[in-house]
């Protein structure tokens, strides 16, 4: 059982309107740092108050380091000369699991918030591998995020998140290796995506992150074509349809929303969807203090309405008998 009454506890300045749970472990804050755009966190201990954080999602942790790619790994993405989103291309840069739990842990641990893994690795049994370094380690996370939008080397570079056998191999080994809540990062694919988070649910996983980027390209005229992952608002309605979508399949499932949260308009939208949570990514690049702020906004209008997280989460979601349901 996790002892969730740690010194990572947040929950009195919310008066737990906006508290929940994924298993075990409860959360005073819908709004988390989304993996890989906040540093691994601490760097902004001293810009933002983590006590009105549910959570910081680390940058992707893999068994061995990984260099990352040459430069430019980030692009900005405009629409008429107005910036939507980024494309990044950073390849996972990361000291390695051994070094993580030594030298970032320890610094992360101190932060009053919860604390949540992002694992990934380039074969299936890296992430059952990984998630064993931490479980041994004096400095554990609160639960792990499985990245499962990452390449598999021995299959010709096939996504893990898109072959149902690879899903069920990875969540069932990761489920016997912790106890801790297991949620599940999943890339776009509305219609392959009930499935696969089937396949998931049946082998213990708690939650799921909907949804990871997309890839995208954009054209400099100076330094030609950049590739990468596009994140910021025009994921927002691609992510707000497989939520929907899922939450009606799966009433009562866990979503983290991921994709171009940036006002409270956005968090709004994907709690209405199904969202027990929101991740927010490229605004922290607009302002590191979003999150904190999303969380500030959020209760003041749980408050004005006289009503819970709970209350809100898919109160826009539509029976699939009704008639009004779209192509």
């Amino acid at each position: 059982m996790i002892n969730n009454n740690s010194k990572n506890e947040n929950t009195e300045s919310t008066e737990n309107i906006l508290a929940f749970s994924i298993g075990d472990l409860t959360f005073s804050s819908p709004i988390f740092l989304a993996s890989g755009t906040a540093g691994y966190g601490y760097e902004l201990e001293n810009i933002v108050d983590f006590k009105k954080i549910g959570a910081v999602i680390t940058k992707g942790i893999s068994l061995n380091p990984r260099e990352g790619n040459p430069t430019p790994r980030i692009a900005e993405f405009t629409i008429r000369g107005i910036a939507v989103g980024l494309l990044n291309s950073i390849g996972l840069q990361n000291p390695g699991v051994r070094e993580f739990t030594k030298s970032i842990m320890p610094k992360l641990k101190k932060l009053p918030t919860k604390i949540i893994a992002n694992v990934f690795g380039e074969k299936e049994e890296e992430y059952r591998k990984v998630i064993e370094v931490f479980e041994e380690s004096e400095n554990p996370p609160d639960a792990y995020e499985l990245n499962l939008s990452c390449p598999n080397t021995k299959k010709g570079g096939i996504e893990f998140g898109v072959n149902p056998k690879s899903v069920e191999k990875i969540v069932k080994q990761t489920r016997k290796s912790t106890k801790r809540p297991i949620i599940v990062k999943f890339s776009p694919f509305s219609e392959i995506l009930p499935g696969l988070i089937s396949i998931a649910k049946n082998e213990g996983a708690d939650a799921y992150t909907l949804t990871n980027t997309i890839p995208a390209a954009v054209r400099d005229p100076k330094v030609g074509f950049f590739k990468g992952g596009m994140s910021g608002y025009p994921l927002k309605p691609i992510a707000l349809r497989c939520i929907l979508e899922i939450s009606e399949r799966f009433p009562g499932i866990k979503i983290i929303a991921s994709g171009g949260v940036y006002l409270l308009e956005d968090v709004l939208d994907y709690i209405a969807a199904g969202a027990t949570a929101v991740q927010v990514g490229t605004g922290n690049f607009i302002d590191p203090q979003k999150s904190q702020k999303l969380t500030e906004e959020l209760e003041n209008e749980l408050k004005k309405q006289g009503k819970t997280l709970q209350q809100l989460v898919s109160s826009g979601v539509i029976s699939q008998n009704s008639s009004f349901t779209s192509a």
